[in-house]
């Protein structure tokens, strides 16, 4: 390998360059089949990050120091090269009094970014395949640092002039002591090269280059921990002083010596005087990723992968039209009305990506009074709250000043029997959808006491020589139709066991009504939760759906069943988007296969393992492996997941078109409105995705905190997508791609003729 090693501290020096010639003959003893080429500044280039002398000649010399040497001397300078190098480009002389095995370092009266430039393209034959800068003398952590650093210029300067990997290397000492023992050196240099040697065979393909920062601390070793860290995104104050007055003649003009008789500011930066910029205040304070300065500071190694280039704004893209319109933006009455409990999961998260995209728009937390005739014709609110908390008559009175975050009329979608409804018409008339399969076999029964069960089966005989005919070997499961947390679920084999489900249901409702408490039916132990009791007389209407017996199972998740959660994000009449990072809820004991000798419809213990909704899982018990995000879960390849994902989305495409074609008084999209589904998703073990429901205003929390940035992006893109071109109808021309992981699956006029 054909490495390039420059730095920003110079040549070998006990003063302002002690760490380099360590390092150098650390590679020579260990890595002899390195091709190393030096190329460093003359003298001492710190804090010039990537800066070029613009319109000076930069000249080169040449010293040579011994492979062995245990100090910082050296021969020379020469005006040349003074022994062979191979695949030079430079001509030199052989020099007898210089052995032929000793460090050739080139000095370029430049900066470290130049170094780097003519390193690459000037001084060899062949090309390099890596570029060290450093180490760097002190630390390069936070913005601050590194944005100065000429050692991080020097690796940045090899990416962009010749795009070759490069790692910048910085070692931290610590109390103001950076004269080490050798022995210490060694132990940096050695840990220094076991973290290149991983990144250069571990190359992430999004990384253009690494800033790592070694602690020089006695305890180092090769057992000292390594981070991925993110950069501290910090700001300090003035790193001079001043002004100082040092005016002999006030009127003197500058001549060669005099400008000590002149106002001036003196180098006093204080380096303990930082903050955090208010981008990081308000983006990472939840965050649990240590940044890379207080991986140093813990003593450890920070890994810090970096882009070539200053870090945009993504959301500021486009034309910049300067017209009085958008000049007097600010001063419009436009507002926005958030009225969800500000300690609510999401409420961070949408008021963080509603500031971000509209930041000229004032929020408030309660509606304020207006009608059509008061409101201001280019007045347009838009409002976030609970359903209840939302004015459906100006929403339907005012569809160009009014907007929410939901529809009116849904329930083609959210109440289970009327889903069923929705898809059992739909693909009658189009049995080619997917939703033929997707969809298992269902039907619906009215109920009003368990007693009436039979009549009710009477009514609907299709279902009852389902459940009568003994040579099937199906199992069923019974949901109310308008119940979530998943209330009043069974799983079940003949009438008799659903018989003996409902009379549970009075039974328990009984028992709690005399004894005056909701909770006596719950496992004592908190791991299995039956707060998911129900009263048939207030349900009365029940799905009944083919139970899949054969669910996908994964060995490393303990062979527990689990359904995805895919959010949906509809915006007005109607577009679709799919939400790709889709979380995997998983059961709280490992699947057992139904037996019907052994199980038991009325036992929940029976139940525990066939229930994926994590609200049934005690608080008392760690939920934090029953949620992962579906794409870290590496049992299944990636090929299988892009397939999982096509699946859901043309599901997802058809029963949005099945609720706005065969079933539209039930569900009436407004173009002043969207709305976030939950869908949920069961795979089989064949890997055929089926679809379990789709709920309205769904339980984000159950995300959890881990996962929390997966929320945060989907009301980003929400916002970004849906509640921005609100106040900006520019934006609905303008942003026809989305976000990768905000799949646009239906763009469709419901109205149209």
């Amino acid at each position: 390998m054909r490495v390039l090693i420059t730095n920003d501290d110079g040549p070998l020096s006990d003063q302002f360059s002690p760490y380099i010639r360590p390092f150098i003959q650390h590679i020579k003893r260990n890595y002899p089949e390195w091709k190393i080429t030096v190329c460093v500044p003359h003298v001492q280039k710190s804090w010039v990050g990537k800066a070029h002398l613009a319109g000076k000649n930069l000249t080169a010399q040449f010293i040579y120091s011994k492979v062995d040497a245990e100090d910082n001397t050296f021969w020379g300078p020469f005006i040349q090269p003074q022994i062979r190098s191979e695949n030079s480009k430079l001509p030199y002389v052989l020099n007898a009094e210089i052995p032929k095995d000793t460090i050739e370092w080139i000095l370029i009266d430049g900066t470290p970014a130049s170094c780097a430039n003519i390193g690459l393209h000037l001084l060899s034959n062949e090309p390099f395949d890596l570029v060290l800068s450093g180490p760097n003398v002190g630390r390069n952590t936070s913005a601050a640092y590194i944005t100065s650093s000429g050692t991080v210029g020097g690796a940045m300067e090899s990416v962009i002039t010749g795009n070759t990997k490069a790692i910048a290397i910085s070692w931290a000492y610590f109390n103001g002591l950076k004269n080490v023992s050798p022995l210490l050196m060694e132990k940096a240099s050695k840990r220094s090269l076991d973290v290149i040697k991983h990144l250069v065979k571990n190359w992430d393909p999004k990384t253009d280059l690494y800033s790592i920062n070694i602690p020089l601390v006695e305890s180092l070793s090769d057992d000292t921990k390594v981070y991925y860290a993110p950069i501290w995104e910090n700001r300090w104050i003035p790193i001079f002083n001043g002004p100082h007055i040092n005016l002999e003649n006030s009127f003197a003009e500058i001549e060669d010596g005099n400008e000590s008789s002149s106002i001036s500011f003196n180098w006093a930066p204080k380096f303990g005087a930082h903050k955090d910029s208010i981008h990081y205040m308000d983006e990472y304070k939840d965050r649990t990723v240590l940044t890379d300065a207080e991986v140093i500071e813990s003593e450890m190694i920070s890994v810090t992968p970096m882009k070539a280039t200053f870090k945009g704004v993504n959301h500021l893209l486009g034309e910049l039209k300067l017209t009085e319109e958008e000049n007097n933006l600010s001063k419009t009455n436009n507002l926005i009305v958030v009225s969800i409990d500000p300690m609510e999961y999401i409420y961070k998260p949408l008021t963080h990506a509603l500031k971000k995209y509209l930041p000229q728009v004032e929020i408030v937390s309660n509606l304020p009074e207006f009608d059509n005739g008061g409101c201001e014709k280019e007045m347009k609110v838009f409002h976030y709250g609970d359903y209840e908390q939302l004015d459906m008559d100006k929403l339907m009175e005012l569809p160009n000043n009014y907007f929410t975050n939901s529809y009116i009329y849904r329930k083609a979608l959210i109440r289970k029997h009327f889903l069923s409804h929705t898809i059992q018409t739909y693909t009658a008339k189009n049995p080619e959808s997917i939703l033929k399969k997707a969809y298992l076999e269902s039907f619906t029964i009215d109920l009003d006491y368990a007693e009436f069960l039979d009549d009710a089966l009477d009514e609907n005989w299709e279902l009852r020589q389902e459940l009568e005919n003994e040579s099937q070997d199906k199992w069923w499961i019974v949901k109310p139709s308008m119940s979530d947390k998943g209330q009043g679920i069974r799983v079940f084999k003949t009438i008799e066991d659903l018989q003996a489900i409902f009379d549970s249901f009075d039974d328990e409702d009984s028992e709690a009504e005399e004894s005056g408490n909701d909770d006596d039916a719950d496992d004592v132990n908190g791991e299995f939760m039956d707060n998911n009791k129900v009263n048939i007389s207030q349900l009365r209407h029940f799905i009944i759906q083919e139970y899949l017996t054969n669910p996908l199972l994964l060995a490393s998740m303990d062979n527990r069943k689990f359904h995805i959660r895919c959010y949906v994000v509809c915006r007005g009449d109607l577009q679709v988007f799919v939400y790709d990072r889709m979380l995997a809820l998983f059961a709280a004991k490992p699947f057992v296969p139904l037996d019907p000798y052994a199980y038991s419809v009325t036992d929940l213990k029976d139940l525990e393992c066939h229930l994926t909704n994590t609200c049934l899982q005690s608080k008392k018990k760690d939920k934090d492996s029953s949620v992962l995000e579906f794409d870290s879960i590496e049992e299944i390849p990636n090929e299988r997941k892009s397939n999982i994902k096509e699946q859901i989305h043309s599901i997802t495409n058809d029963v949005f078109l099945a609720a706005v074609n065969v079933n539209r008084l039930n569900f009436q999209p407004l173009p002043n409105a969207f709305e976030t589904y939950g869908v949920d998703f069961l795979i089989d073990s064949n890997y055929e995705v089926k679809l379990l429901e789709i709920n309205a205003f769904p339980d984000f929390k159950q995300t959890g905190k881990d996962l929390k940035n997966l929320i945060d992006e989907l009301f980003d893109d929400t916002v970004k997508y849906c509640v921005t071109p609100i106040f900006n109808e520019n934006r609905n021309k303008t942003d026809d791609e989305t976000d990768p992981n905000f799949v646009k699956v239906i763009d469709y006029t419901s109205n149209g003729w």
